[in-house]
C-alpha cells in the first residue's frame, strides 16, 4: 500500500517536472527565436563595384561635367570601429575624392571637413594623399579618419539598429555660391570590410543643406535662418546581430527564471533557489548598467529586468503561502493549489516578454 503510494506520487511529481521543463522551453524558444528574426550577416551586404576605368582615360574627362562653384564628392568607406553606446560615438576611415572645375586658387577641396564631429587634430583629420590636374578638372584624393558624434537610440537593445550619418562640408557656415555633386556611381562600402556584430546595409551619399537658425552676432540680421550652407551625407544602417548580444546580455536573467521554476517544482526548502535568482538578476543589472547609457534602461531591457524581478516576488510569494499558511492545511487543498503555480508564473512570463517585444522585430 505504501509502496504503491509512493510509486504514484513519484510519477506525478515526475509528470508535472516533465511540463515544467517542456514550457520553460516554450518560454525560452520564445524570447531567443525573436533574435534571429531580421539578421543580416556580418559582412556589409556586397555592394557592386564600378567597372574598372582604363589608365589611358582615367576619369572620362567628358562624360560628367560639373557646373561653374559646383564641386563633385565621392567616398570609399573603409573602416566603421569604436562604437562607444555611453560616449555616444562611432569612429570611421575613408577615402574621399573631390573634382573641382574652376582654378586651383579657388579650389575650396582644403577646406572640407566633417561636421558633426568633434574638432581633434589627432582625429578628425584630412590627409592629402594625391592631387592631380586632369584639363580643366582639378582632382584631390584625401584620406579622412574621424570621430562622429551619434545619439544612440537603444530603447530596443539588443534588436537595435541605428542610422549612422557622416556629414561633409565647409565648416565656414557663411560661404556662398558653393554647391555640391556627389558620385554616386563609384561610391560605396569595401566589399571586404566585416563588421562582426553588426550587419550594415550598402552606403548611400546624397546631398542634403545644414542651417543655422542664429545671427552669429552679425548686425541687421533677422532671428531666422540667416545661414545655409550644402552638405553631403554619407549615411548606411547598421543592425545588431541579436543572437551574438541576447544570451551575454540577459544571461542572468534567463537563470533567475531557471531558478524560479525550480524553486516551483522542488517541495522541500527553496530559499537558497530563490536566493540565487535574486543575485543572478541583481548581477545581470547591474552588467546593462555599465555596457548602456540610462535612457536605455527605459526601453526592453529595463521593462525585461522588471518582469524578472516580478516574477521572483511572486515565486517569494509562492513559497510562503506554502510553507506557512497552507502547511497545516489539508493535503487535498495543496494538491490543487501546486499545479497551478508554476504555469501560471511560466505562461504570465512568456505573455509579458511578449508584450514589450521591439516594434521592429519583424520588419
Amino acid at each position: 500500500m505504501v509502496k504503491r503510494f509512493l510509486d504514484r506520487r513519484c510519477r506525478r511529481r515526475l509528470r508535472w517536472r516533465g511540463l515544467a521543463l517542456v514550457a520553460f522551453a516554450l518560454a525560452v524558444t520564445l524570447f531567443c527565436g525573436s533574435g534571429v528574426q531580421g539578421l543580416g550577416p556580418a559582412a556589409a551586404l556586397p555592394q557592386p563595384g564600378p567597372t574598372p576605368i582604363p589608365r589611358s582615360e582615367p576619369f572620362r574627362r567628358g562624360a560628367d561635367p560639373l557646373g561653374a562653384d559646383e564641386l563633385q564628392l565621392g567616398a570609399y568607406l573603409t573602416v566603421i570601429d569604436e562604437i562607444n553606446l555611453l560616449g555616444n560615438q562611432f569612429g570611421a576611415e575613408f577615402f574621399l575624392w573631390t573634382r573641382w572645375s574652376g582654378s586651383a586658387e579657388t579650389n575650396p577641396s582644403d577646406r572640407l571637413a566633417v561636421l558633426n564631429a568633434p574638432s581633434d587634430n589627432d582625429i578628425d583629420r584630412f590627409e592629402l594623399l594625391e592631387r592631380r590636374q586632369l584639363g580643366e578638372i582639378s582632382w584631390s584624393l584625401y584620406k579622412v579618419r574621424c570621430r562622429v558624434a551619434m545619439p544612440w537610440r537603444l530603447n530596443d537593445y539588443p534588436l537595435d539598429r541605428h542610422y549612422l550619418q557622416i556629414k561633409i562640408g565647409i565648416e565656414n557656415p557663411l560661404v556662398d555660391g558653393l554647391t555640391f555633386k556627389v558620385d554616386k556611381d563609384q561610391s560605396y562600402i569595401d566589399p571586404d570590410f566585416i563588421l562582426y556584430d553588426w550587419s550594415i546595409s550598402p552606403l548611400r551619399i546624397d546631398v542634403s543643406g545644414l542651417s543655422i537658425k542664429s545671427h552669429l552676432g552679425l548686425p541687421g540680421q533677422g532671428a531666422n535662418v540667416v545661414a545655409s550652407r550644402p552638405v553631403v551625407d554619407l549615411s548606411l544602417v547598421i543592425r545588431r546581430r541579436s543572437e551574438l548580444a541576447l544570451w551575454s546580455s540577459f544571461l542572468g536573467n534567463f537563470l533567475a527564471i531557471g531558478l524560479c521554476i525550480l524553486a516551483l517544482i522542488i517541495r522541500d526548502s527553496r530559499d537558497d533557489l530563490i536566493l540565487g535568482a535574486v543575485f543572478s538578476a541583481a548581477g545581470n543589472s547591474i552588467y546593462l548598467a555599465q555596457l548602456l547609457p540610462a535612457s536605455a534602461l527605459s526601453g526592453f531591457a529595463g521593462q525585461f529586468q522588471v518582469i524578472i524581478y516580478v516574477g521572483i516576488v511572486y515565486v517569494v510569494i509562492a513559497d510562503e503561502l506554502l510553507d506557512r499558511v497552507f502547511s497545516s492545511q489539508a493535503e487535498s487543498l495543496l494538491r490543487y493549489l501546486r499545479p497551478v503555480l508554476l504555469p501560471s508564473y511560466v505562461l504570465a512570463t512568456m505573455v509579458s516578454v511578449y508584450h514589450i517585444l521591439p516594434s521592429n522585430l519583424y520588419s
